[in-house]
């Protein structure tokens, strides 16, 4: 399955509630934290749910420190 790739940065301690928001959406995003350290999370996110995720995060962003770093084109 071909996947759009989303990388972004969040507070360390916010890193638990963004991977449990995404993960109650089934089949929306694969979530990979990258640097736990550091609060780098990548997403693999289908195509059709791209739209989806982005509202997602951007809601989020007006809750918690959240910074999306890459979107890679479609």
């Amino acid at each position: 399955m071909d996947t759009i790739l989303i990388k972004l940065e969040v507070e360390k301690s916010q890193m638990s509630y963004v991977n449990n928001i995404l993960k109650a959406y089934e089949g929306l995003a694969m979530v990979t934290i990258i640097g736990g350290d550091t609060g780098k999370m990548e997403l693999q996110v289908p195509p059709s749910t791209k739209e989806d995720v982005l509202a997602i995060l951007d809601d989020l962003a007006n809750k918690i420190e959240l910074k999306i770093t890459y979107i890679e084109d479609e």
